[in-house]
């Protein structure tokens, strides 16, 4: 029976142009969105009547660009009316994408990406229909699959220079079949009516039928008729990054990483191989990958929550009594919280469902203790409810997903799960005052911070007072801990300490006399001379660590590190809420241990930063709360 392809038509159609809105969807990171669909659909097809993990692989390889099936269908036939019909609209990115088309299929080979799944159902009549011939739906073997909005299936074509895949399935209750599936554009095919328009989607088939039986392998090793399972041909793979394979990876760990850790996914990219048993190492490879800034976010995220899977010093808790309320919690064991503290926490829950797939991070749980976590709902009920409130990405829990009579509801849940998460943290690791700088992680700095009561001590029988009431010059070569205002009421009184204040004197004018003080307060490091300055914004040459030392007094100490010279910094500190609001604090007192610090109006400026040594400054805030705390950093530029 003829294979040929197959432009479905009809009159009146709306036409389709290059500017598919499921595949744009895609573009953003396509290596990332490929591997989060492709996985995600094969989990969703698992053979449920086994325990062994689904396999997804991912080959490589080019063919000769003539061993396209119907390639001079396309190339003689649909390719030239489609360029005629957009010639006539004027489309111009349709024309760019039909010409960027034309030079690919003029090239002697192609790219191919084969990926692979086993141990899944393959595609059975439903989901083949679903899949091939449906758009905007899907159908999923039970209620708890990961996806369902039959949107991820664009992802291949994302991939594809020619938007070109080829699907080739052995199927668990029905005999090998495959078919070739190009989104193309619209065009007119009666040359006798204008009216008769194709859709955009054309299938490489039989002619009487919706597939073609049998394999298509394109050069790769065909399946055995024991292996059920689908591949993905995607033919034109579009030239990405030269990691790519790590890429793949890296995208599986951060987007599966409950899957792999519980061995209900195996990831292999060409030779390199990713299960439950080595993804430690794999995750020590991914960390010398290259990241963009917002991938390095990403990835710490993982390591967060990588450790609270795997440290023995977890947390772990099942749902309370509030959720027994719910028609759809069966049980206090259809959710569960895993927690960690640890240091350099991401202060965030991964929130997954059954499937084991990263939905999204909850943030704002605490703004003040180190901790991550990751939440899995494991009930049926509320795993098929929650699936029901996401959004067609599957990268958010939402209310407004859910159906209008199920919306209260919806919106209750959140809460109460978001509630729940706070109090566990909260009860689990909040601490007393004196307990503060052990949990920040402070150990390198220990020996900075041992004597303080001590210190403490020696401070308040110097009597040091919080306030600058007048400025006094005290030589003493044991300490560096400096502060001086040189503003103008202050001047005379220090003019008179050193009998230099101005005497009257009619033979001296007051231009010599305002001279003579300016060169003496020059002399004593008090240069009054205005200048503009500019304030520039170096936080990233800082390592910054802020403890409490006493949150009742509102004393903190910052220690900086910094990593280049600086002459001159200001200082800026801020409250961090829970909800992640910032608030300014407002900085009573201000010393150092190691630097010249000076007080300028309302800011704090700190001298002479030297590369790699340290800076220690104590601060008193106007707030007796235990507060998060961030710092920010100027360099003072004239």
């Amino acid at each position: 029976m003829a294979k040929k392809w197959a432009f479905p038509h009809g009159r009146d159609l709306t036409p389709r142009g290059a500017n598919d809105p499921s595949i744009n969807s895609f573009l953003d990171n396509v290596i990332d969105s490929l591997t989060r669909e492709v996985i995600q659909n094969s989990l969703d097809a698992k053979i449920k009547e086994n325990n062994n993990p689904v396999e997804i692989t991912f080959d490589f390889d080019e063919i000769s660009t003539r061993d396209i099936p119907g390639i001079d269908e396309i190339y003689d036939t649909a390719l030239p009316l489609a360029e005629e019909f957009w010639r006539k609209k004027e489309n111009i990115g349709t024309l760019e994408y039909l010409k960027s088309f034309r030079e690919v299929l003029r090239s002697d080979k192609i790219r191919v990406l084969k990926i692979s799944d086993f141990n899944t159902y393959g595609l059975n009549d439903k989901s083949y229909d679903a899949l091939v011939l449906g758009n905007g739906y899907t159908e999923k073997i039970d209620d708890n699959a990961a996806g369902s909005k039959g949107i991820g299936k664009a992802a291949p074509f994302a991939n594809s220079d020619l938007r070109l895949v080829f699907y080739n399935t052995v199927p668990t209750n029905s005999s090998p079949k495959h078919v070739g599936v190009l989104n193309f554009v619209s065009f007119n095919c009666d040359a006798d009516d204008e009216t008769i328009v194709t859709q955009e989607r054309a299938l490489y088939k039989e002619e009487q039928y919706k597939h073609i039986s049998g394999q298509i392998n394109f050069n790769f090793k065909s399946r055995d008729l024991s292996q059920y399972g689908t591949d993905l041909f995607i033919l034109g793979f579009r030239d990405t990054e030269d990691d790519w394979e790590k890429r793949i990876l890296l995208s599986a760990v951060n987007n599966f990483l409950v899957s792999i850790l519980e061995n209900k996914l195996i990831v292999r990219v060409n030779n390199a191989r990713l299960n439950s048993d080595n993804i430690s190492e794999v995750i020590r490879e991914l960390e010398e990958l290259k990241k963009s800034p917002d991938e390095k976010i990403i990835f710490k995220n993982t390591l967060n929550y990588y450790d609270a899977l795997t440290n023995e010093n977890r947390l772990e808790f099942e749902l309370d009594n509030r959720f027994l309320a719910y028609p759809f919690v069966e049980s206090k064991s259809d959710g569960k919280l895993i927690l960690l503290k640890r240091e350099d926490a991401n202060r965030a829950i991964l929130q997954t469902r059954i499937s084991g797939m990263k939905i999204y991070d909850r943030r704002n749980v605490s703004g003040n203790i180190l901790f991550t976590g990751v939440f899995r709902a494991t009930g049926i009920g509320l795993d098929k409810f929650l699936k029901s409130l996401e959004n067609t990405n599957h990268t958010d829990w939402s209310s407004d997903q859910a159906s209008k009579e199920d919306r209260k509801v919806a919106k209750k849940l959140l809460k109460d799960l978001y509630d729940w998460y706070k109090e566990c943290v909260k009860s689990s690791y909040e601490q007393n005052v004196e307990d503060v700088i052990d949990a920040i992680g402070m150990k390198d700095f220990l020996p900075l911070l041992s004597s303080d009561s001590e210190k403490n001590v020696k401070r308040k029988d110097s009597g040091i007072k919080n306030s600058i009431n007048s400025v006094e010059i005290n030589r003493n070569k044991n300490k560096t801990n400096n502060l001086y205002n040189p503003i103008e009421k202050e001047v005379d009184s220090i003019l008179k300490d050193f009998n230099l204040d101005n005497e009257k004197d009619d033979r001296k004018p007051k231009k010599e006399t305002s001279n003579k003080k300016k060169g003496i307060l020059e002399r004593l490091g008090f240069n009054q001379k205005t200048k503009e300055e500019k304030l520039v914004d170096v936080t990233q040459f800082f390592g910054i660590k802020i403890v409490a030392l006493n949150s009742k007094e509102g004393q903190y100490r910052c220690i900086l590190k910094p990593k280049k010279e600086f002459k001159e910094i200001d200082l800026q500190f801020n409250f961090v809420g829970e909800d992640g609001t910032i608030t300014q604090a407002i900085i009573r007192e201000l010393t150092s241990q190691s630097n010249m610090v000076k007080k300028s109006n309302t800011d704090f400026r700190v001298l002479d930063i030297n590369k790699d040594k340290r800076v220690i400054i104590d601060i008193k805030v106007n707030s007796n709360l235990l507060m998060k705390m961030e710092g920010k950093i100027n360099e003072i530029k004239i």
